[in-house]
């Protein structure tokens, strides 16, 4: 046989962080696709297809410096410039804010693809990533985000995903901080970034020159630490007094209730140093992680101003899973069934009963796989 003449010419090269899926991969992958789509509409959201590519001004408007700076751009003949897709939330945002005015309230969408993001050369290093996510549009209630939490668990449970924590955190908190210090805008970054890095070194520096009583300066050094069980609520409660983060914690703690009512508050823990992210998120924000490894196979948040940005002011919530960190552990894919659908679907009010009643019934509802769609007052 003949060595193909395109291998004496030149070596072909794969480009670091791309991924190649075939065989028992692809059936796995089409496999946890389709009972989570299943699961998402099971709760009553709809799928949307999105484009893989937009300008890359609607990417940076949307998700400021973190993301913006890491879209791969290029030119189209007509001298625009555009971007591969480095995050899917913001185009669901913009598509609803600009084409989908007339769709009643709230908008519960669901969707799956790649993004891309380029990253640093180093070993193991992606720059593609296959998600599936959701996005909740028009409810500014704790009803909502709750939802969005129930659904994440269930989505992992369906796919025999059971060891996992749910790290809880509210960028109100941390803003309220930076509130009632006075700080600039400059100086709220750099204590965000060490707090991110965890440096209490530079935070008690920095303490040192501020007007503060010793318990509120001990605590401000320790906050790159405060996560924990719901004490760390607690203890973060007795300490701040603007109104701000004992509105942050105050959503926190109803959080909890809910979830202890359930019986699911062992799933999570509560991060109150969780600063990182997209510059979009308003309220609560939580990573999801697996164990025993700790790999991050997911995120979310609140973003209630990302829309109003593209025309459309409405309060969000969104959650996004990470397939390529989640598939390696589903243990055995090939036994996994879609989950069956039980009967009509219940719509169920969510403004008529206490939080922890509400959830009950729509929990229950769901572990016997019937169909369950939440409405109540939009925004």
């Amino acid at each position: 046989m003949k060595t193909p003449r395109w291998t004496r010419e030149f070596t072909p090269l794969i480009p670091q962080g791309v991924q190649c899926y075939f065989g028992e991969e692809v059936e796995r992958r089409r496999r946890v696709e389709a009972i989570l789509a299943a699961v998402l509409k099971a709760w009553g959201f709809q799928e949307i297809i999105l484009p893989f590519f937009d300008y890359l001004e609607a990417f940076s408007y949307g998700l400021g410096s973190e993301l913006g700076d890491r879209a791969y751009r290029f030119l189209d003949r007509d001298g625009s410039l555009l971007a591969l897709r480095p995050d899917l939330t913001t185009l669901v945002a913009k598509t609803v804010a600009t084409r989908m005015t007339a769709q009643p309230l709230p908008i519960k969408l669901f969707y799956s693809g790649e993004v891309f993001r380029h990253e640093r050369a180093g070993a193991g290093k992606q720059k593609e990533y296959y998600q599936i996510g959701l996005e909740s549009m028009g409810i500014g209630r704790t009803w909502a985000d709750i939802e969005v939490l129930l659904m994440a668990i269930d989505c992992l449970r369906r796919i025999g995903v059971a060891d996992f924590k749910i790290a809880l955190g509210h960028v109100g908190f941390f803003h309220g901080i930076v509130d009632r210090l006075g700080l600039s805008a400059e100086k709220g970054s750099a204590l965000r970034e060490a707090v991110d890095r965890k440096d209490s070194a530079w935070i008690a520096e920095e303490a040192a020159s501020l007007d503060l009583t010793p318990e509120k300066r001990a605590f401000l050094i320790d906050l790159p630490n405060f996560a924990g069980g719901a004490d760390v609520l607690e203890r973060a409660l007795a300490v701040v007094s603007n109104d701000r983060s004992r509105r942050a914690l105050g959503e926190l703690s109803a959080i909890h209730a809910v979830m202890k009512a359930l019986e699911l508050d062992s799933l999570f823990t509560f991060d109150l140093s969780e600063v990182r992210g997209l510059d979009y998120y308003t309220g609560i924000v939580f990573k999801i992680y697996g164990r025993p490894d700790g790999r991050e196979l997911g995120a979310g948040g609140r973003y209630d101003g990302l829309l109003g940005k593209f025309g459309w002011d409405l309060p969000a919530v969104g959650l996004q899973l990470t397939l390529d960190r989640v598939l390696p552990l589903v243990a055995d894919a090939g036994a996994l069934a879609t989950p069956p659908v039980e009967g009509d679907e219940h719509v169920v009010a969510a403004d008529d009963a206490a939080a922890s009643q509400l959830f009950a019934r729509v929990w229950a509802l769901r572990s016997r796989n019937a169909r369950v769609r939440l409405v109540g007052a939009s925004c």
